[in-house]
């Protein structure tokens, strides 16, 4: 029941006509900025990554560039080329080894292996120097080809062998292997191995990356880590084949998406390559990460949309209950319809369709009450008519053979005009006590009327004039009984003047234009009617709501319009005017189209 009533499906609607697009509205929105988040974000990570690799080369290149220092002191490339002569020369190569530890960033230690001399040097960050000999050349960098250089992963610092040495603070360095080689002379000089913290490298590497949030790795060609955001130290192989496909990639920079080993998300590179390193920057950058702006964007949406959705669910119970109320009222009314009460009054003032509905509704009411009553009354009329017929028909059929014995003992003595009136008296008797006939022709009723105004001849004389002029097309209509007698009955009660010499009384039956109209009109030249007491009764025939209805009896112009509505609704009217050569005229319209249902009305 519930789903079936228009309230509940004009609520669904409308919460369905507003949620959807929201909800559509927030989805196009996430997708859209997740979409766009995600490409800026890479792009800012590229540019990110690409200024994080020109740092580290400017910061490797200038710790690489140091050794020129070798070369471009002549006096300490002479000592290279020739040898230690003797105690300047060593005091020599000291001062370039201390100008180095000053040209370096984050320098730890410089180890230099003099080949002519087979004589090693090291200075440690500037607080000792040593000088050894090693038979064995265990310090010698391995893999060093002739005026190449390379760098070593992050490692402990070495202590070449030396206990003499201070305690470094560093945990890990990292080794810039150089060859000194004298290129004229294609002569192999020396080593030189610069240690340098990797301070720099982590202050440069943790502006690349949001901790907790991503992560980054530098790592050379061999997957050995320089640099991880998740453990400081290096020197570790970096597993996986997100690495592999990074150091594989040909492209110097580029992004992917990963979705693998519990990651998912993107992967953006940079490679950075030089003489003496190759390395990657690798950025790991999470869907969490990545998306984050789009979901905040979503949640904002998502409040906004919840308040509105708040709203809107207010403003749609309000609405619903506003449209639907005056059915609701509808709905209430008609049940105490259906249960008896028919006086129900509708209250519902509004403007808009359901008022028209409420109105037309207390219309259709207040007509079908009308209907009810008027049927009611009619068959009040026709049973009070009954009972009067009753009270006077003592019994019908002994007054009618009373009569005619009355009529044959007057012709036996004869005395025709006698039982002429007799004739009369029973025609109208049998007339009116025939109750079973509420319609008759008009030809019946103006026979009626004759033999009434026969008998009126006996009692006020001849000089009656009674003058019947209706048209031969009319006379077969049916007319409601005793609808035309009454008027003649109130002439000589009202009108009729006894010392009147040119009494005259005269029906007249016409058929309007159209033919939907039957007119009868009843005149007279008797006394008339006052022009206030005319309007007196014209205002009281207005207001006339039935006979039956107020309480009034008898014969009377009322009467008969009452009798009138009932069996022809509220079509059949009744005029009083003055006539034309004096006296009253009275009009019955009777429709003609609704007359072959003026038997049924009548019979129902």
């Amino acid at each position: 029941m519930i789903f079936t009533s228009i309230r509940t499906k004009m609520m669904l609607f409308l919460l369905a006509a507003t949620l959807i697009p929201i909800l559509a509205s927030i989805f196009i929105t996430y997708s859209l900025t997740t979409s766009k988040v995600t490409k800026e974000t890479l792009k800012s990570n590229a540019d990110l990554l690409f200024q994080g690799k020109t740092n580290l080369l400017n910061y490797m290149n200038a710790a690489q560039q140091a050794t020129f220092i070798f070369y471009n002191d002549s006096k300490l490339f002479t000592i290279l080329e020739d040898g230690i002569k003797d105690y300047k020369d060593d005091q020599e190569i000291y001062r370039g080894l201390m100008l180095l530890s000053y040209t370096v960033k984050d320098f730890e230690q410089a180890h230099l292996y003099l080949g002519k001399d087979d004589l090693n040097y090291l200075i440690i960050n500037n607080r000792s120097k040593r000088s050894f000999r090693d038979e064995e050349n265990r310090f010698v960098p391995s893999g060093l080809s002739r005026g190449s250089s390379y760098v070593q992963p992050p490692h402990p610092v070495s202590k070449y062998g030396r206990t003499d040495i201070p305690t470094t603070t560093a945990d890990q360095v990292l080794t810039i292997h150089s060859s000194l080689y004298y290129l004229a002379a294609k002569e192999e000089l020396g080593t030189l191995s610069i240690d340098v913290r990797l301070d720099g490298i982590r202050a440069i590497s943790e502006q690349l990356y949001s901790a907790g949030r991503e992560e980054l790795y530098i790592v050379d060609d061999d997957r050995q880590v320089i640099y991880s955001s998740l453990d400081r130290s290096g020197g570790q192989q970096l597993q996986g084949d997100w690495v592999d496909r990074v150091v594989k990639e040909q492209e110097t920079s580029g992004n992917f998406s990963l979705h693998q080993d519990g990651f998912s998300g993107e992967i953006v590179y940079d490679k950075m390559a030089t003489p003496f390193l190759n390395w990657t920057l690798v950025k790991r950058i999470p869907n969490e990460t990545l998306h984050q702006t789009a979901r905040e964007a979503a949640l904002i949406n998502s409040g906004v949309a919840g308040l509105f959705l708040i709203l809107t669910m207010v403003a749609t119970v309000l609405i619903t209950f506003s449209l639907t109320a005056p059915i609701k009222k509808l709905i209430r009314n008609m049940n105490q319809i259906q249960s008896g009460n028919l006086q129900v009054t509708v209250d519902v003032d509004r403007k808009d369709e359901f008022g028209i509905l409420a109105r037309r509704f207390q219309l259709a009411m207040d007509t079908i009450n009308e209907m009810i009553i008027r049927e009611y009354e009619l068959e009040l009329a026709r049973k009070t008519n009954e009972l009067n017929v009753l009270q006077v028909q003592t019994n019908p059929h002994f007054i009618n053979n009373a009569l005619q014995s009355i009529g044959t003992l007057s012709l036996q003595k004869q005395q025709p005009e006698i039982y002429n009136l007799i004739f009369s008296l029973g025609k109208m008797m049998r007339y009116s006590m025939n109750t079973g006939e509420p319609i008759v022709s008009l030809e019946r009723e103006l026979d009626y009327v004759k033999a009434y105004v026969s008998l009126q001849r006996q009692r006020f004389g001849e000089q009656i004039r009674y003058i019947v002029n209706v048209d031969e097309r009319l006379l077969k209509r049916p007319v409601p009984k005793m609808i035309v007698q009454p008027l003649v009955e109130n002439y000589f009660k009202h009108g009729f003047d006894p010392g009147a010499e040119d009494a005259e009384i005269a029906v007249t039956g016409t058929e309007s234009r159209d033919r939907r109209w039957m007119r009868l009109e009843v005149s007279d030249n008797g006394k008339g009617m006052g022009a206030a007491e005319l309007r007196m009764l014209q205002e009281r025939l207005f207001q006339s709501k039935g006979v039956w209805g107020t309480g009034e009896s008898g014969i009377g112009l009322p009467n008969i319009l009452s009798r009138l509505k009932l069996y022809y609704n509220e079509s059949a009217k009744l005029e009083v005017r003055p006539g034309q050569a004096g006296g009253l005229s009275v009009v019955l319209w009777i429709p003609i189209a609704e007359e072959e249902d003026g038997d049924e009305s009548a019979n129902r």
